[in-house]
């Protein structure tokens, strides 16, 4: 992902960091605390309800993923569209009274749209799966098959 700083847990993660709306809102997420640095105190709720909203959804679709059922997953990609919503609806607020303006918003903006369009195609593709029973819930995190030996003290 552009500009993603490399951590000892990213570079652990699996699954989940390859779906293109968790890549997408991570890079939201990340958007919308850089553009809300610059707002003043007196809107420090507001930024602190933006921030929550966008770091909801990567964390909905992320725990969605790392459930064990098809229709928790789909639910939590909801959850996820919901705070996407409420984003949404602040960023239109935040323009509304002049916080947002120029680059910053139409960056926001165009994020937010493209978020939501791969959303909406992994809920949809994940209900297309669930209406064909086509799931294969063993998705998780796996590892190839090994054989290990254990050499045991006093054995052999």
């Amino acid at each position: 992902m552009k500009g993603q700083k490399s951590t000892l847990i990213w570079d652990k993660l699996r699954g989940f960091k390859n779906i293109l709306a968790w890549q997408r809102s991570d890079e939201l997420a990340g958007l919308v605390h850089e553009a809300t640095a610059e707002f003043g105190y007196q809107d420090r709720r507001l930024v602190d309800q933006m921030r929550a909203a966008a770091v909801s959804v990567p964390s909905n679709i992320a725990e969605g993923y790392c459930r064990s059922s098809l229709a928790d997953y789909i639910r939590f990609c909801e959850f996820a569209r919901g705070s996407l919503g409420e984003l949404g609806s602040q960023i239109h607020h935040c323009e509304r009274v002049g916080l947002l303006q120029g680059e910053k918003l139409e960056r926001l903006v165009t994020l937010y749209g493209e978020t939501v369009f791969l959303l909406d195609r992994l809920i949809a593709g994940l209900k297309d799966k669930q209406r064909k029973g086509d799931w294969d819930s063993s998705f998780g995190v796996k590892e190839a098959s090994e054989l290990y030996e254990i050499n045991v003290q006093g054995e052999g």
